[in-house]
């Protein structure tokens, strides 16, 4: 249920907040496993910095909450706009 939810959030914004402006907007999302499990969300758009809107967002709290059931963390990257959740 965690991953069901973690994965509902990082899709709706990538659909709110990842679209570039253009006509079509991409949008991936990966499961893999190595060390451990990641799974991915990224997208087409500029991609945020998770320290400056961690105050302001509380689907991305939730997130990371849920990251924590999971024994897993929250990493966010800006080239490619990505949002990652790493568990075991």
């Amino acid at each position: 249920m965690p991953l069901a939810l973690i994965l509902n959030e990082l899709l709706t914004n990538a659909v709110k907040y990842g679209c570039s402006g253009a006509d079509a907007t991409q949008i991936g999302v990966g499961l893999a496993n190595g060390n451990g499990f990641e799974l991915y969300v990224e997208d087409d758009g500029p991609g945020f910095d998770l320290q400056s809107v961690r105050d302001r967002s509380s689907g991305l709290k939730l997130v990371q909450l849920l990251a924590r059931q999971l024994r897993g963390q929250l990493v966010v990257s800006r080239e490619p706009s990505r949002c990652t959740i790493r568990f075991e």
